[in-house]
């Protein structure tokens, strides 16, 4: 069979499974009550392929029994909480029927059986609700923006903006943006409603403070929430306030924010006796970036971290009764499900196979439930017994999607005696010689390959003909704080080594064309991939930068996130000595620029300097720039999707197969 043939198979095999990534059944959702079914969400395209569509299904609610559906897919539905008591309350992607205003969003609550019911509206919609049942009366606790007085005129001047197509906004704070949209007008606030009474908002502490996020506590009486105010204009600080939803008593600050740590509101115990608070210790020059869970006791008024017998992030916390409690956290390279006791005792591993990625963690009928992924196949529902750790699937309306390729785990040791893992995906089937070599660097930057993906998926390039190399260097959770330190200081430095030394490892094998080797990374791993384009010379034959940081010294002041030059600027950190622009003319092979309009994270001007960039130094090279106006710092929609995925393999075919670059002929 002649090269030119082969090429052709795997271009058929490539689209095949491009076609099946794209239009397959995602399980992306998965919430429960203490008792009760749990409720998946599928999301399946409509018939134009053109956007996804949410299905909520029921699960059984113990190990037997099948899965069963309780929306009809057009309904836009999507789960604002599921009581204790196993009561669903949603959001319908709708108008309410018969409302006095376009602007009032309804919450809704699903029967056992029939059509969602609604509930209440409010002006804009609800963005997280709380339950809670006080005797005869249903409390609702809920957070929304709030606008210039009551609600009835809000409505007014919602519905007026609509009307005129008036879309202007008079700022006074930081930030205006987040990821991938406006803030807009108004401001996220609490509210209290009683039964079918009016709202009560909820007086937050301080002057010029955000509501963040908000947990309740078992009897409705109190809500701990996270309160974000900014420090010098532009840096997030958050601390965990306790508020008395009644009004009888003054707030309470459990935890406050310091210059080097934010405190968030986790979940109450069953028991109402304490809550678990999320510490994250900010990332700036000498100091690493670090997660740990607390519990606050109201009987002491301490404050205990958890799991400290642990080297890893324990994150959200699930209460399995009020002493005991569940995370998943990053693990050498997948996840692991750990239990640990409020009253002592070791931190102990329920589930730690080496493989599995948990997500969507949840206490559900005196068991864990979760979705399942791992690098070979997409998510699943799984039930997890809190004794044994034994992982029973749980009957669901899809199938996962299975990778078609080989997979195997990379060990290395750098310099400073470190190990680190890689992982290698490949074809199914071993070829007749050796493979191209494509490498993914990481984003994060605090990240892990530790999961399947629809973005960055391997397999859509192992189908093409192409081995992909997936490094976990410096930086990397799931590794232990040692290796978040080793690369935090540095982030041109030890994880650039990491990658660089295992890229030529595997470049030896006889498996691999060592010779034959495209770069490759979204957001930090953008930028990594600019960082090595200036200073690898030719060593690889192209380039595709998604995403990517160009100019710190930019990236600071327009980014979303303000704590970029706090972390990089003010305490004295790297600054603008890590921009890849200051090796712009040493760029020696094309690359690929992809970016989205609307990512506000790393903003579009990233992409525009880079772009002028290697006009003005290198067009002779045959660079191009794949541009998405609707899109974020992620590339979701099912089409654009499509699209970055075959112009990603046809650069490919290009400069490593040495065939024509294919333009997609939906691009004209």
């Amino acid at each position: 069979m002649t090269d030119t043939t082969l090429q052709e198979k795997d271009q058929q095999k490539n689209a095949a499974y491009l076609k099946q990534l794209i239009e397959h059944p995602r399980m992306v959702g998965l919430a429960a009550g203490r008792t009760g079914a749990p409720v998946l969400t599928v999301n399946t395209l409509n018939k134009d392929s053109a956007k996804w569509r949410p299905r909520l299904w029921a699960l059984p609610a113990g190990q037997e029994g099948k899965s069963y559906p309780l929306t009809a897919p057009e309904s836009g539905a999507s789960v604002l909480t599921i009581t204790d008591e196993g009561h669903i309350y949603l959001t319908l992607g709708k108008d309410v029927d018969e409302a006095d205003s376009k602007s009032l969003k309804g919450v809704y609550r699903l029967p056992e059986h029939g059509e969602p019911e609604l509930i209440f509206t409010h002006p804009g919609g609800v963005d997280a609700l709380a339950v809670r049942q006080r005797g005869e009366t249903t409390r609702y606790i809920y957070s929304a923006k709030a606008h210039r007085g009551s609600l009835e005129e809000q409505a007014k001047t919602l519905d007026e903006r609509e009307k005129t197509a008036t879309s202007g906004v008079l700022y006074t704070e930081f930030p205006t943006r987040f990821w991938d949209h406006d803030l807009g007008t108004g401001v996220r606030v609490l509210y209290v409603k009683d039964g079918g009474g009016e709202p009560r908002r909820i007086a937050l502490p301080g002057d010029r403070s955000e509501l963040a996020g908000f947990e309740v506590c078992p009897t409705g009486d109190r809500a701990a929430i996270t309160l974000h105010t900014k420090a010098r204009g532009i840096h997030q600080r958050y601390s965990t306030w306790l508020l008395d939803l009644n009004g009888e008593k003054e707030p309470q600050l459990l935890a406050e924010a310091t210059e080097t740590h934010d405190y968030s509101a986790g979940a109450f115990t069953p028991d109402g006796s304490g809550l678990a608070i999320i510490e994250v210790r900010r990332w700036l020059p000498g100091q690493s970036i670090k997660v740990n869970a607390s519990h606050y006791s109201f009987e002491t008024g301490q404050l205990t971290e958890l799991s400290r017998d642990v080297d890893r992030w324990a994150g959200d916390i699930v209460w399995i009764d009020s002493t005991r409690y569940a995370f998943v956290t990053d693990h050498l390279g997948a996840t692991a499900i750990y239990i640990g006791r409020i009253d002592g005792g070791a931190t102990r591993a329920l589930v730690e196979d080496g493989a599995s990625h948990f997500s969507a963690l949840a206490y559900n009928e005196g068991a864990l439930i979760a979705l399942r992924d791992a690098h070979q196949h997409s998510a699943y529902p799984v039930r997890v017994d809190i004794e044994t750790g034994d992982v029973t699937r749980l009957a669901s309306p899809v199938e996962e999607l299975r990778a078609p390729g080989r997979f195997e785990r990379l060990r290395s040791t750098a310099a400073d005696g470190t190990e680190f893992t890689s992982f290698l995906a490949l074809p199914e089937k071993e070829a007749d010689g050796p493979l191209p070599l494509l490498v993914f660097a990481h984003g994060g930057p605090w990240g892990s390959w530790n999961s399947w993906t629809y973005r960055w998926n391997p397999w859509a390039f192992t189908e093409a003909g192409y081995a992909v190399l997936m490094p976990d260097p410096a930086i990397s959770t799931g590794y232990g704080q040692h290796m978040l330190d080793r690369g935090g200081d540095d982030l041109g430095g030890t994880p650039y080594t990491d990658i660089m030394q295992v890229v030529e490892e595997v470049s030896a094998r006889d498996d691999i064309q060592g010779d034959n080797v495209a770069f490759s990374g979204g957001s930090y791993g953008g930028f990594m991939t600019n960082w090595v384009a200036g200073r690898a010379g030719t060593r690889f034959k192209c380039y595709v930068t998604h995403a990517s940081i160009w100019d710190y010294n930019t990236m600071y002041y327009l980014s979303d996130n303000g704590a970029w030059h706090e972390w990089k600027v003010e305490f004295g950190g790297e600054g603008d000595s890590i921009s890849p622009r200051h090796r712009a003319a040493d760029i020696e092979a094309p690359m690929l620029v992809i970016h989205g309009d609307k990512d506000y994270r790393v903003p579009i001007g990233q992409a525009h300097h880079l772009w002028a960039d290697l006009q003005r130094y290198s067009p002779e090279l045959g660079h191009k720039y794949l541009y998405f106006p609707d899109e974020g710092h992620w590339i979701l929609k099912p089409s654009n999707s499509r699209l970055w995925y075959q112009v990603f393999t046809a650069w490919l075919d290009q400069h490593l197969l040495g065939q024509e670059f294919k333009t997609p002929e939906i691009l004209g």
